[in-house]
């Protein structure tokens, strides 16, 4: 039998990461025979450093392409293990490239050579490698590691609507049909390691967004993915006025309890990356707050570059209030890029286990 560990920043509890390796599970539980191979989580009290036990070592959903895993991967692959790259990506705060002739783009990364060499490495030594955006491959590139054989294959939590997308379609039209004049807004805390530095700053500028939002006669529904964030949350409330047409939800939920959730509204306003995502899985338009790196990575993956607005933005409520009404007015071209991004996700993180790679 053979062991196959999934490497993700899993067992802490927070919504994406643990998402992610459920869609893994998902896909290995339909795909791979039980008495043929056996996957092992990098939970905490797994021993999953000791890559010489495992036959396949999988990279995987999560900012995953940085110095720490890179390293573990490529001693896994200098035992001669098989080196699967799942939808990981890169994620780092950086500083925009005023010069680029392509419109926004990140500065190139300064990396050592040792981890240049061993990126190199694991990505052409990799039987599959996908990678959720177009900023991570670019990245790759950047460091003289592109792969002939690199896809760009979204974020794997993208999968949860395609493994079952006749249910999934009939769940939005029923939900269509429910839908009340509501804008859920995502907030919670990143310690302040966002572009700009400053969350007080992006708090306030949300808070005026929603007021500007309630002037015009939605109804908010302010929500966290992570447990820390209820603090930020409920701070956001209250410069809100305490509207009681203002819900604060500070629960943590499962992903497909959020998706329930957030099919009867409007729109969305997101921070945390996934929060994004269960947007994107409930067919609900979105602007997502580009507080870092894998925030473009995600969005220009989907080809929603419009919808994104960066941390540091210094008209972002006015921004704010344009997009959210511009992208709940046009839901249906805004879905129709959501469907083809769930396609083209499935297509491509499928192929290793369609073809065994395993």
């Amino acid at each position: 039998m053979r062991k196959v560990l999934y490497l993700g920043w899993i067992g802490f509890n927070n919504l994406g990461d643990e998402w992610m390796w459920e869609m893994f599970k998902t896909m290995a539980n339909a795909h791979l025979k039980e008495d043929e191979y056996s996957v092992i989580p990098s939970l905490p009290n797994v021993e999953w450093k000791k890559v010489s036990e495992y036959d396949t070592i999988v990279l995987g959903g999560g900012s995953l392409i940085v110095p720490g895993y890179v390293d573990l991967v490529h001693e896994a692959m200098e035992l001669g293990k098989t080196i699967i790259i799942w939808g990981s990506g890169h994620d780092r705060l950086h500083k925009w490239d005023p010069s680029s002739p392509d419109g926004l783009k990140p500065e190139a990364a300064v990396e050592t050579e040792r981890y240049r060499q061993k990126l190199k490495a694991i990505m052409e030594h990799s039987v599959y490698c996908g990678v959720r955006g177009p900023w991570t491959k670019d990245y790759i590139e950047s460091l003289g590691a592109l792969p002939k054989h690199l896809v760009i294959s979204g974020d794997s939590a993208m999968l949860m609507n395609a493994l079952e997308p006749a249910s999934a379609a009939q769940s939005a039209l029923n939900d269509m049909q429910a839908r009340e004049k509501t804008i859920g807004i995502n907030w919670g805390t990143s310690y302040n390691r966002i572009y700009g530095g400053n969350e007080e700053r992006l708090e306030n500028a949300l808070a005026e967004a929603g007021r500007t939002l309630l002037a015009l006669g939605y109804k908010l529904h302010l929500y966290a993915v992570w447990g820390p964030d209820g603090e930020a949350l409920a701070r956001l409330y209250r410069k809100l006025g305490q509207d009681d047409r203002v819900t604060v939800d500070p629960e943590v939920y499962t992903a497909v309890e959020y998706v329930k959730l957030l099919a009867g509204f409007e729109a969305t306003i997101n921070f945390k990356l996934h929060a994004n995502l269960l947007s994107a899985v409930a067919n609900v338009p979105f602007v997502c707050i580009g507080y870092r790196f894998k925030s473009f990575d995600y969005m220009y993956g989907l080809d929603l570059a419009d919808w994104i607005i960066a941390s540091d933005d210094l008209l972002m409520a006015e921004k704010l209030v344009e997009k959210v009404g511009a992208a709940a007015a046009g839901r249906e071209g805004y879905i129709s890029k959501l469907d083809e991004g769930r396609r083209t996700a499935y297509q491509s993180l499928v192929t290793p286990f369609r073809e065994r790679l395993f």
